[in-house]
């Protein structure tokens, strides 16, 4: 039995639709998060920039912490994608897969706006609101990411549940 296994299940996604349903739309908003920031990859400008944040420090912790926010979006449209085949054909293991990559991303994001934020706080005198914007941005991360795993989860146990050889339908 994995951590997996013991976590909180729902009956339906955003209390409207059908799990499947908010299987996709979730792996459609994944994949659009990690489109954000995927352009970061490569020191192209994306949508998001980090110049004005660490202006004041080496070209090397920017494009450290770039590169790392682009590999690990990169990473996450591929989960995205494996979540939603793993939505449409059945598959648990592919929706498996996703859950702890999203939990990596958003560790791994959360570690990385909280470097940010301090610097903001405390290395630069004139970017207080950004700081509290990137602290706003790690408590809308941890409960998107613990949301959509539940409810990722609880269709990949339904899967599994449907799959077993103890659902049986008597007639």
């Amino acid at each position: 039995m994995t951590f997996m296994n013991k976590l909180p299940t729902v009956i339906s996604c955003c209390f409207c639709c059908f799990l499947r349903a908010g299987t996709v739309m979730i792996s459609i908003f994944s994949f659009i998060v990690g489109l954000l920031f995927a352009p970061n990859a490569n020191n192209v400008r994306g949508f998001w920039d980090m110049d004005p944040v660490l202006s004041n420090y080496s070209q090397a912790t920017e494009t450290a912490v770039q590169m790392i926010l682009g590999v690990i979006s990169i990473i996450l449209c591929i989960a995205s994608i494996m979540l939603l085949i793993g939505a449409c054909c059945n598959m648990p293991i592919l929706i498996e897969v996703y859950q702890w990559s999203a939990m990596v991303y958003t560790s791994i994001v959360v570690i990385l706006f909280f470097i940010l934020a301090m610097f903001c706080f405390f290395a630069h005198s004139n970017c207080f609101l950004a700081g509290c914007v990137l602290v706003a941005l790690i408590f809308c991360f941890i409960l998107f990411t613990a949301y959509f795993i539940i409810v990722v989860n609880s269709l990949r146990m339904s899967l599994k549940y449907l799959a077993s050889d103890e659902f049986s339908v008597i007639a």
